[in-house]
């Protein structure tokens, strides 16, 4: 346990540092792209962008199937068993590889050669290859390494190659754009330095886990849930990606231009909060497995904190945020990026989202993939209907309405199957954490409203932001206390025992 409590610690550390670096880069390239190119480059960009994460669906199955197949055995040191689970991952990463190259090409065609954009085509379909070919070394080469290395709880070595990927990269493409005006640069220049970033994660795999033998007899039963769990993150990309595809579809590229600028602040809050939260679900997984009733007790810990830290989040965002993307293209006239409903119902969208993932993973660590298929195409179902139809009559705010029936739908199932049919415990216990989050997010938008701040310099809003932060985490932190006061006791035993290794 010494040895988990000191791989939480280190990932939350490297998480923390890539987080930080990760977000003081994300913002300063969309605002030279608008700069140099305007909206509608910066729209296709975006548009190729999601498309690229929706063919990540390719390996989505087998890898968290992988994950879930490795906890226990990770857990319990069977590395003969691991072996041939790893060994059936990598023949399937081979295949997937081929067909990945295939639906590259293909898209490169269409978007090149058929869609009429204003990049240049022969430039647009070099742009597309190029962002192809490091998922194709990890296809072939390095990803089933790296889901070894998280289930093992080393995911800070992932994050500091991350780190020092997002520093020299953005660095490159800054220079790049000071010198010249080539795309083609920018993405070659990307391309190389995540390769290396890659090659180092591969040999450092290679070095740390000896035992592992790729050409043992693949066990395919491990991982034969891969279908169902490809189906949940199908439903996940839907929720996730398919607003900028409906969008560039039923709308234009300044329009996702938009959608993408309030994305870029949403996705990467979410990126931090996921990264943190990763730096510790190892142990929680491997714990489901291997000690259930310490577990019990710490998920209701973390699903407590969880829910607390993301209101506040996503509260002081509803409050403080339009005002910052004001600020942030100010002088870009080619589109309207002042949207006050748009980001009020990324607000609500994101809140919605984080509800139910607590709950999701418990399906994850017991491996119901199959058991809730069917929560994951109603909730496709409901995202693509209603998306249509809201885009086709309200524009860009439709697509986020869309996304927020689904996951209303979504939140519901997930909650009532992980508690009752997997924890043995009342739904309310979710419940009750919610709606007191819930009312404190109401009271807190009853005193401000998203455009409160409208008009505010940088040095004002930063102001605000500091005097307001402390009273509104204050509250969120005494209503929950009121209301859970034993997972409270429970995180700071934790902490006590982690300070004293």
């Amino acid at each position: 346990m010494a040895e988990k409590d000191s791989r939480i610690k280190h990932n939350l550390t490297s998480s923390l540092i890539y987080q930080v670096v990760l977000i003081s880069l994300s913002f300063l390239l969309p605002r030279l792209y608008l700069e140099n190119f305007g909206s509608e480059v910066n729209g296709v960009l975006s548009t190729i962008k999601q498309i690229f994460t929706y063919l990540l669906l390719l390996e989505a199955g087998v890898g968290l199937a992988t994950t879930q197949a490795l906890y226990k055995r990770i857990g319990e040191k069977d590395y003969k068993s691991a072996s041939s689970v790893l060994s059936a991952t990598h023949a399937y990463y081979i295949k997937t590889g081929i067909i990945y190259l295939i639906l590259v090409l293909l898209i490169a065609v269409l978007y090149s050669f058929v869609i009429n954009t204003s990049i240049d085509r022969f430039e647009l379909f070099f742009i597309i290859i190029l962002t192809a070919i490091p998922a194709l070394f990890s296809y072939f080469v390095q990803a089933k390494y790296r889901i070894l290395m998280e289930v093992d709880g080393r995911k800070y070595v992932i994050n500091h190659s991350e780190t020092v990927l997002q520093i020299v990269s953005n660095a490159a493409k800054i220079l790049v754009l000071l010198l010249s005006d080539s795309l083609i640069l920018i993405q070659l220049v990307y391309c190389i330095i995540y390769l290396a970033q890659l090659a180092f994660l591969y040999f450092y795999a290679k070095r740390r886990y000896r035992w592992l033998d790729l050409k043992a007899k693949p066990d395919f039963h491990a991982i034969s849930q891969k279908n169902s769990v490809l189906v949940h993150q199908l439903s996940g990309m839907v929720f996730n990606n398919t607003d900028v595809i409906l969008i560039s579809v039923l709308c234009d590229f300044r329009a996702v231009s938009i959608y993408a600028i309030y994305n870029i602040f949403f996705s990467q809050v979410q990126n931090f909060i996921t990264n943190v939260v990763s730096s510790f679900t190892f142990a929680l997984g491997q714990m489901f497995h291997t000690d259930r009733e310490k577990f019990d007790k710490m998920f209701a810990s973390y699903e407590t904190c969880y829910v607390m830290v993301t209101y506040l989040i996503y509260t002081l965002m509803a409050v403080f945020l339009l005002p910052l993307i004001q600020i942030y293209t100010s002088g870009i006239n080619d589109a309207q990026y002042s949207n006050v409903p748009l980001l009020l119902l990324f607000v609500v969208m994101n809140l919605l989202a984080c509800a139910k993932l607590p709950a999701n993973g418990i399906i994850e660590y017991a491996g119901h993939f199959e058991k809730t298929r069917s929560h994951a195409v109603w909730e496709m179902v409901i995202n693509l209907t209603v998306s249509v139809v809201a885009i086709l009559s309200m524009g860009i705010c439709g697509a986020i309405l869309g996304t927020i029936a689904a996951l209303l739908y979504r939140g519901i199932v997930t909650i009532y199957y992980s508690n009752k049919k997997v924890l043995g415990r009342s739904q309310m216990c979710t419940y009750k954490i919610l709606l007191s989050n819930s009312a404190v997010f109401a009271m807190v938008m009853a005193i401000f409203y998203v455009d409160t701040f409208s008009g505010n310099s940088f040095v004002q809003l930063l102001g605000n932001g500091v005097l307001h932060s402390v009273w509104i985490a204050g509250l969120y932190l005494l209503v929950n206390f009121m209301v859970n006061q034993s997972a409270f006791k429970t995180m700071l035993g934790l902490y006590r025992e982690m300070k004293k290794q």
